[in-house]
């Protein structure tokens, strides 16, 4: 049964990609049949996943007459909770497509469909498939697509410079990523996944596979120092590409660091999770602060991606620090927590990636200074932006609520579960900064939803502004209706979840959410009691009532409707809050991390009588980008000079350096 599902899948997909070429004197037709044909194969993602959680994991072998041997799908809980998660925000993102996509019908619409066909399919094949070679190859078709989308307008500048920086960095993240396979499966003289489980390395090599993998995922998952093509590429792919690039694409990297965590390499040394910890926290806190500073509506989603990566990590982390440490309970709520997370990011995410395009569709600008009173005349994309944001900025009752309190839940135990000073009380730190990370998030999408879409239009690009298609509201409405459902009724996450986790060895999740379908937390025995929604929503309950007796102690008030009172002068647009200015309390606060750069110049030769007009621009310098991408290519264009003489356009030199290495070759060789 799931194998038939999965031959259908792959025959939409492929159908979809073919089709487009053929139909591509019509726009029209070629939007329809492309994005039809994704949104029936995401479904088939979603019932192959389904079907896997009811019947269990299967394995299947296609021979393909090649020497790298049989391809082989394996299709096990893991995989199906990460097809469940593609199959959802898939079927939104291609529905949002069959609107979105008519400002394409004169901008290779053909190719661009074909693409995006090809991009979800060769993410389900990263998810399945269970052989190195094949890997490897899923893998960087899914790289070389999703880099053609990104550069589908190469007509700006801009966006070609984002595709090669983004190919060049994941190109160099999938060398560790083959390293660290090529390693495992030299060991077991094998490239089929489940006998990787059985590699047999010693610590030094198991050192070196965990950081290859490390970097080689963590390159492609965005996170920091490895970021910096994030940023860039996904502000410029089409925005349901953008959507599947942040809500997917690079989830996938956090299902290959579990294949390894929990399969390949099994319970590590307590450090390996002590440096998982690090880089996530690091990659929260900056990731937040650098999203606060962006006015590039898409951009500043990119970089909330990074943050969210790093909540992800820190589960993850957590659960190995705990696995290492033998406390397989506490292991088990971890990975719960930032698995949990996972979903919850693909589902929100990409929700406001396609409220983002939606006002990119409306306006035709994502600058939102240019924006404004958007909520008068898009208020359907207003409300969904909002049920986004506030799942983002984790407030109760949306699902984004449930995944961080796990998360500090799992944070909480880590004291108990290390020795020594210095790393309890990072782990306090831990938390601590977690909790300022939420407080930037929050902070970070006031400015974005009330910039964007309350006060008055900034541009005429604004005043003019319309709802967008029904298809394309569709799309949104459903990944809303997805965060609330995950935040006010959890439990059918958790059971999922139970069954993901409870395949790995190390991980104990017996019993860890027995309580009724209303419970946001857990029960195990380190933590002797249970703190369950009902007392969120009391708390909540309570501080409504109070927040209303305090507003009617001093009478109601009579509400007047009229423009804002500012002095007798008529308001305009030019009083009302920049995102520069709502973010300049942040951008002071943080200056030592963002090295902020303001310059402000004074236009003297207006009428000094009716005052001096004055101009100031804002920036901030990237820590990254100086400490250390600045000198690594300083270093390359220096080497490249020095070297350059070495091309001399002469037959008879380049003769000479051919003998001259081929003479080093066989003294190398007889050495040897």
């Amino acid at each position: 049964m799931i194998e038939n599902i999965y031959l259908v899948m792959l025959l939409l997909f492929t159908a979809g990609i073919l089709l487009p070429i053929l139909t591509n004197s019509s726009p029209k037709v070629t939007n329809i049949l492309s994005h039809g044909l994704s949104v029936l194969g995401c479904l088939a993602i979603v019932a192959c996943s389904v079907e896997v959680f009811i019947a269990g994991g299967v394995t299947f072998t296609y021979a393909m007459g090649l020497p790298v041997g049989s391809l082989i799908i394996r299709i096990d809980n893991l995989a199906a909770f990460f097809l469940l998660a593609l199959g959802v925000v898939g079927t939104a993102a291609s529905i949002y497509a069959l609107g979105y996509s008519r400002e394409f019908y004169k901008q290779r619409l053909a190719l661009m469909a074909a693409l995006y066909n090809c991009f979800i399919l060769s993410m389900a094949l990263v998810l399945t498939v269970s052989q190195v070679a094949y890997f490897l190859i899923a893998w960087e078709l899914m790289t070389v697509v999703s880099f053609f989308l990104v550069n589908h307008e190469y007509e700006k500048t801009a966006n070609t410079r984002a595709a090669y920086k983004y190919i060049l960095m994941t190109t160099l993240g999938t060398v560790f990523i083959t390293t660290a396979l090529l390693i495992l499966s030299m060991s077991v003289h094998s490239l089929d996944f489940q006998i990787l489980k059985g590699a047999s390395l010693t610590n030094a090599m198991r050192n070196i596979v965990f950081f290859c993998a490390l970097i080689g995922f963590g390159t492609k998952a965005g996170v920091i120092p490895l970021h910096i093509w994030l940023p860039e590429a996904h502000p410029a792919a089409p925005s349901h590409v953008s959507a599947l690039m942040s809500g997917i694409m690079i989830k996938t990297a956090i299902y290959g660091l579990c294949r390894f965590f929990l399969e390949f390499l099994g319970v590590g040394p307590a450090w390996w999770g002590g440096v998982v910890l690090f880089l996530a926290i690091i990659s929260s806190v900056l990731g937040v602060l650098y999203a606060l500073m962006q006015h590039d509506l898409k951009r500043l989603l990119a970089y909330h991606s990074v943050e969210n990566i790093g909540i992800i990590l820190l589960g993850i982390g957590a659960g190995m620090v705990f696995m290492s440490t033998n406390q397989p309970v506490l292991a088990g709520l971890a990975f719960v927590a930032g698995l949990y997370h996972v979903f919850n990011h693909a589902v929100f995410k990409s929700l406001l990636f396609l409220g983002a395009g939606s006002v990119l569709y409306a306006t035709h600008t994502k600058d939102i200074e240019h924006l404004g009173g958007l909520i008068k005349k898009m208020p359907y994309t207003a409300v969904f932006f909002l049920t986004g944001a506030a799942a983002i900025s984790a407030l109760p009752p949306l699902n984004g609520f449930v995944s961080e309190w796990l998360t500090y839940q799992s944070l909480f135990y880590l004291p108990q579960a290390i020795t020594g000073i210095i790393p309890r009380l990072g782990s306090v730190i831990l938390i601590a900064l977690l909790g300022l990370t939420g407080a930037l998030a929050a902070t970070c999408f006031v400015k974005a939803f009330g910039v964007t879409f309350l006060a008055k239009p900034r541009s005429k690009h604004a005043e003019q502004a319309q709802e967008v298609p029904g298809t394309m509201l569709t799309g949104m409405g459903l990944l809303s209706l997805m965060c609330l459902a995950l935040g006010v009724w959890p439990q059918w996450m958790l059971n999922l979840l139970q069954a993901v986790v409870s395949q790995s060895a190390g991980l104990d999740v017996s019993g860890l959410f027995n309580n009724h379908w209303y419970a946001a937390a857990f029960n195990i025995p380190q933590a002797h009691g249970v703190i369950a929604m009902p007392v969120v929503v009391g708390m909540l309950v309570v501080g409504l009532i109070a927040a209303v007796l305090v507003y009617n102690f001093n009478g109601k008030p009579k509400n007047v409707e009229g423009e804002t009172w500012t002095c007798g002068i008529i308001p305009t647009a030019r009083m009302e809050y920049t995102a520069t200015g709502f973010a300049q309390p942040v951008r002071r606060a943080f200056k030592v991390f963002l090295r902020t750069k303001d310059h402000v110049t004074a236009d003297k030769t207006l009428n000094p009588y009716h005052g001096v007009k004055m101009k100031m621009t804002v920036g901030i310098s990237y820590l990254i980008d100086s400490w250390l991408y600045q000198p690594v290519k300083k270093g390359i264009l220096y080497l490249a000079n020095r070297v350059k003489p070495l091309q001399s356009g002469n037959l008879q030199h380049y003769i000479g350096y051919v003998l001259l290495v081929t003479v080093v070759i066989l003294i190398l060789g007889v050495r040897w």
